[in-house]
C-alpha cells in the first residue's frame, strides 16, 4: 500500500512529507517521536535481509563528519541524518571540486580503514550542506548486482542488496569480481572527472556501450593541469593494481597536483601555515574562497587534518594560546610521549622525558608546556632537556590550566576533591583553591579566563560549568554557574572574543560567552558534527587557541578537535595463553574498572558509569545488580574474606572515604575511614585492609585495622616514593605492590606486617601485581601492557621470585590508584579490556572560525 503523510512507522517515526523516489523505493521526512528530531526514512519495496541489518547497524557505528549518520534499522526502512542540502553537481571551478574531493576522501578513508567499501559511490550520493560540508550517502550499504541498469537507472534493491550504478562502476564491479577500496577510487575518479567537466566520463546510448567504455577506453582530457589530468587518470586505470591504493594517499597526491604553478593560488591564498597532511584542503579552501567569498575582508575558513601517530589517550591534545603550535600524545617504537608540531612545519618533535605524558596545557606565552605523567605535574620548556615535576597527583585524569601571573590550577584526583593552585616555578606545597559545597563531589577541567577568572566543571548531583576567580590570597571568590552539564557533555573552553566551545552529545558547539560576567547567550551553533567524549574522564576531545583569535580584524578563531575521545570498554576473560574465552556482560564505555572476584568465584563486583557517578555493580550468573546509589564516585571494590561485605572508595563530599556494604544489598553504607584512601586488598584472616593513601603528596601504603577495639590506620610502607596498588599474597604473609623509587614504575614484594627486606620481582617497568589463588605466581603488566607472570615461593621466610615470563599481549584499560583485572581459581583472567586498539583518528583544525552573522 502506497504510504501517506502521517503513517507511523516501527512505533515511533511519523512521516511528515515525501522527498523522493528511486529504484530502492521513497525517501521520506519524518519525525522521532521518542528523541523529538527530524530524521530521513529511505523505506524500501521489500524486507530487508538478517545480513543486510546487521550491516546496516555496523554503519550506525560510524561517527565521521562527512559520512551520513544511520540512526536506526526496521524491517524495510533506514532512518538516517537529516541533511538540509543538495546533491554534488558539476561544472565546478578547480578549488572547489578539489576542496570537495577531499571531504570525499576523508569520509572513505574512515570507511575504509573499518573494512567497509561504498561500491555506489556517485553525485547522487554525495549531498552538499548549505555550510559547503559533503556527506556521503549510503556508505557501506551499496552491493554488486550482477544484472545491468540502465543508464539513467538509479540504485536498486533485489532481495536486500544495493547494486551499484552502472556510469561508477570500477572494470572488475562490471566483470563479477570482488569490489574492495580500489573500486571506489575508481568510482571517486568518475565523480571528480565530472565534477571538474559536468559530463560523465564514460557515456554511452545503450547499458552495452557505457560497458564497453568503462572496460576498454579512457574519458575525453580535460582541460586541467597535467598533474591533476595524470591524478585523475592513474584513479581510473583499468587495473586495481595501478590505481592509488588508499584514499589517503590520493588525497595526498593530489594536494601535490595542485602545487604546480600554472594552479598556485594568489599570494592572498599561499598562507605559511600550510600542514603537509592536510595541505590539499588548506590550498582547496583557499582557491575557493578566491571564486566564492562573498566578505572579502573575512579570512576564509579552512579545514586541514594533522595526522599523528597511534594514540591511547586521542583526548590529550592542545593548541597553543599563539595558535601557531599544537602538542599531543603519541605512541611511536611502543613508547607514549609528547609531541609539539608547529603549524608551519610538516614535522613534529618528541619531548625528552615526557614518556607516558597525558592532558597537555600551555604556558600563556606558547613556550613551556606544563602535563601529568606517572602521577606527577610536570612542566618542561620547548628545547629543555628535561622537565621540572611540580608536584604529586592523585589519579591519571589530571587536568591542568596556566594562568597570566605564572599561576597553576589542576585537579589532583579524578573521583573527588577541589581544584589547587601551585606557582609554575613550583617549590611550594600545592593549596586548595575551590570548596566542595552544595552536594558537589569534584571540581576538574580548570581553565583560564582573561583577567585571571577560570571555568571549571564541578561534578556531583547537580553537575555544570561554573566560572571563579583567585584572590591575593590564593583562595577563590564565591564562583557561580555558566551552564549545566547534561549526559554526554563535556568541559567548557573560553574562544575570544565572547564564545564557551564544548562537546554536547556527538556535536562540537559554540556558545556567546561574556566572560566578565560569566554569563552565556543564546543558542549553541555547530561548529563541528562529529567529536570524541570520553565518559570515563567527562572529557571532550577538542581545543581551542584561546588567545589567537582576532575576529573583529577578520582572522577567526582556531578549534582543533577529534572524533572518538575514549575507548569502549568490556570484561573478557582470557586463558593462559591470551586467548578471548568469552566476554562478561556487554560493551561498556562508562567507567568500567576494578573487576574483583569473590572469595568462592561466584560473584564479580566492578565500577561502572560516568565519571561523578561511578556504581558498584554486582555480576552473579546472568543477573547484574547495582550496589551502591549514592550521587557520588564508588570505585575500586574488595571483597571481605567470607564474600558477605564489600569495601571501596566513596567521593561524596560530606564524608569522602572508605566504606563498607553488606554484598547481599541489605544495610547502609557504613564509614569506615575519612579520607583520601583506596582500598587495595583485604588480608585472607579478615584482620587488616590495606589501602593507599593518595592526598597530594606521595601515595604511602597504609594498614587498617578490622578487629579489636583500635581501629587507627598505620604505614604499612611510607617512603619519598609513590607505593601503591598493594596485594595481600594467599597466606598473608607477604604484600606484593607498585613502587616507582628506581624512577620508573616497578612491582616489588614485602613481608607482612614487617619488618623486613624487599624484592623487585619485574624487570623492565611493571604495574598491578596480582597473586593466583595459590600463592605460587605473582602475575603484573608490564608497560607495554603485556601480562607478565613470575614463579613465587618463599622458603625460610626468603621471597624467592623466578624470571618473568610474558604470557600474552592485553589491551588493558589504564589506571592508576588499582589492578584493573583478576585472577579467577581456574586459571582464567579476567581484565577490562579496551575495545578499541590505538586511535588513528587525524586531530581535524578548522583555522579561521567565523560564527553566524559573520
Amino acid at each position: 500500500m502506497p504510504l501517506t503523510p502521517g503513517e507511523t512507522l516501527g512505533g515511533r517515526y511519523q512521516l511528515l512529507s515525501k522527498l523522493g523516489e528511486g529504484g530502492m523505493g521513497e525517501v521520506w521526512k519524518a519525525r522521532d517521536a521518542e528523541l523529538g528530531r527530524e530524521v530521513a526514512l529511505k523505506v524500501s519495496k521489500a524486507e530487508f535481509t538478517a545480513r543486510f541489518k546487521q550491516e546496516a547497524r555496523t554503519i550506525a557505528a560510524f561517527n565521521h563528519p562527512n559520512i551520513c549518520h544511520v540512526y536506526d534499522v526496521g524491517p524495510n526502512f533506514l532512518v538516517m541524518e537529516l541533511i538540509d542540502g543538495a546533491p554534488l553537481t558539476g561544472p565546478l571551478p578547480v578549488g572547489k571540486a578539489v576542496a570537495y574531493a577531499g571531504f570525499i576522501l576523508d569520509a572513505l578513508d574512515a570507511a575504509h580503514r573499518k573494512g567497509f567499501a561504498h561500491r555506489d559511490l556517485k553525485p547522487a550520493n554525495v549531498m552538499v550542506t548549505r555550510s559547503g560540508v559533503l556527506k556521503l550517502l549510503d556508505f557501506g550499504l551499496a552491493k554488486r548486482q550482477p544484472t545491468a541498469v540502465g543508464p539513467d537507472d538509479d540504485t536498486v534493491t533485489q532481495e536486500g542488496h544495493i547494486s551499484g550504478t552502472l556510469q561508477y562502476m570500477s572494470p572488475e564491479q562490471l566483470q563479477g569480481k570482488d569490489a574492495d577500496a580500489r573500486s571506489d577510487i575508481f568510482s571517486f575518479g568518475c565523480v571528480l572527472y565530472e565534477m571538474l567537466s559536468g559530463k560523465r566520463a564514460f557515456g554511452g546510448a545503450s547499458p552495452a556501450s557505457v560497458i564497453a567504455a568503462i572496460l576498454e577506453r579512457d574519458p575525453e582530457p580535460l582541460r586541467t593541469t597535467p598533474p591533476l589530468d595524470r591524478v585523475i587518470r592513474k584513479c581510473l586505470a583499468k587495473d586495481p593494481d595501478e590505481r592509488f591504493q588508499t584514499a589517503r594517499d590520493l588525497k595526498y597526491n593530489l594536494s601535490l597536483a595542485l602545487e604546480t604553478p600554472a594552479s598556485t593560488p594568489s599570494r592572498r591564498a599561499q598562507l605559511p601555515w600550510a600542514i603537509a597532511t592536510g595541505l590539499m584542503t588548506l590550498i582547496a579552501a583557499a582557491l575557493a574562497a578566491l571564486y566564492f567569498t562573498e566578505k572579502p575582508e573575512l579570512a576564509p575558513e579552512t579545514r586541514v587534518d594533522i595526522v599523528t601517530p597511534p594514540t591511547n589517550s586521542p583526548a590529550s591534545f592542545a593548541l597553543s594560546p599563539d595558535g601557531r603550535k599544537i602538542a599531543y600524545v603519541a605512541t611511536t617504537e611502543g613508547v607514549s610521549r609528547l609531541w609539539v608540531r608547529p603549524l608551519d612545519s610538516i614535522s613534529a618533535q618528541p619531548l625528552p622525558g615526557t614518556e607516558n605524558a597525558l592532558n597537555p596545557f600551555w604556558s600563556p606565552d606558547s613556550r613551556s608546556l606544563g602535563f601529568f605523567a606517572d602521577l606527577k605535574l610536570k612542566r618542561i620548556e620547548l628545547g629543555a632537556e628535561q622537565p621540572q615535576t611540580l608536584t604529586g597527583v592523585g589519579n591519571v585524569i589530571a587536568q591542568g590550566t596556566w594562568g597570566a601571573d605564572g599561576t597553576i590550577l589542576f585537579n589532583s584526583t579524578g573521583s573527588g576533591g577541589p581544584l589547587m593552585q601551585i606557582p609554575a616555578t613550583g617549590g611550594r606545597r600545592a593549596i586548595a583553591v575551590t570548596k566542595l559545597a552544595d552536594g558537589a563531589i569534584a571540581h576538574r577541567f580548570p581553565r583560564f579566563l582573561p583577567g585571571g577568572k577560570f571555568l571549571f566543571t564541578s561534578f556531583g548531583p547537580a553537575p555544570g560549568i561554573w566560572a571563579g576567580s583567585l584572590t591575593n590570597q590564593g583562595a577563590t571568590t564565591e564562583p557561580h554557574r555558566v551552564a549545566e552539564l547534561g549526559s554526554g557533555e563535556s568541559q567548557g573552553e573560553y574562544l575570544a572574543p565572547g564564545w564557551l566551545v564544548r562537546v554536547r552529545g556527538t556535536a562540537l558547539v559554540a556558545q556567546r560567552f561574556d566572560a566578565s560576567s560569566g554569563q552565556v547567550s543564546g543558542e549553541p551553533v555547530t561548529v563541528a558534527q562529529a567529536a570524541g567524549f570520553d565518559s570515563f574522564s567527562g572529557a571532550g576531545a577538542f581545543s581551542v587557541a584561546a588567545g589567537a583569535s582576532s575576529m573583529e580584524s577578520g582572522e577567526g578563531g582556531k578549534i582543533a578537535w577529534r572524533s572518538g575521545g575514549g575507548h569502549g570498554r568490556q570484561l573478557i576473560w582470557f586463558n593462559r595463553s591470551g586467548q578471548n574465552v568469552g566476554g562478561l556482560g556487554d560493551p561498556d564505555d562508562a567507567g568500567l574498572a576494578f573487576p574483583e572476584i569473590s572469595p568462592a568465584g561466584n560473584r564479580i563486583v566492578f565500577t561502572r558509569g560516568p565519571a561523578g557517578g561511578r556504581a558498584l555493580w554486582l555480576k552473579e550468573g546472568v543477573r547484574t545488580t547495582r550496589l551502591t546509589f549514592e550521587p557520588a564516585d564508588h570505585v575500586a571494590p574488595i571483597w571481605a574474606p567470607d564474600g558477605k561485605r564489600v569495601v571501596f572508595r566513596s567521593s561524596r563530599s560530606d564524608a569522602p572515604g572508605l566504606y563498607q556494604k553488606p554484598a547481599d544489598g541489605s544495610g547502609s553504607e557504613e564509614l569506615l575511614l575519612k579520607g583520601s584512601g583506596y582500598p587495595n586488598s583485604w588480608s585472607p584472616d579478615g584482620r587488616f585492609i590495606l589501602f593507599n593513601d593518595g592526598g597530594l603528596g606521595k601515595n604511602a601504603l597504609m594498614v587498617l585495622p578490622m578487629t579489636g577495639g583500635d581501629r587507627k590506620p598505620y604505614p604499612f610502607l611510607r617512603t619519598p616514593f609513590n607505593e601503591r596498588q598493594g596485594a595481600f599474597s594467599p597466606d598473608g604473609k607477604w604484600v606484593a605492590y607498585t613502587s616507582n623509587e628506581s624512577g620508573r614504575n616497578e612491582v616489588y614484594v614485602r613481608p607482612f606486617p614487617g619488618p623486613g627486606g624487599q624484592w623487585q620481582i619485574s624487570t623492565g617497568g611493571g604495574a598491578m601485581p596480582r597473586w593466583r589463588p595459590d600463592g605460587e605466581e605473582l602475575y603484573y603488566v608490564s608497560p607495554d601492557d603485556r601480562l607478565m607472570a613470575v614463579a613465587a615461593s618463599a622458603p625460610a621466610g626468603t621471597f624467592v621470585p623466578g624470571t618473568p615470563e610474558a604470557l600474552f599481549q592485553t589491551h588493558i584499560a589504564p589506571v592508576s590508584t588499582r589492578q584493573n583485572y583478576d585472577v579467577a581459581r581456574d586459571g582464567r583472567f579476567l581484565i577490562v579490556t579496551q575495545l578499541d586498539d590505538a586511535s588513528t583518528e587525524p586531530i581535524h583544525l578548522l583555522l579561521n572560525w567565523h560564527p553566524p552573522g559573520k
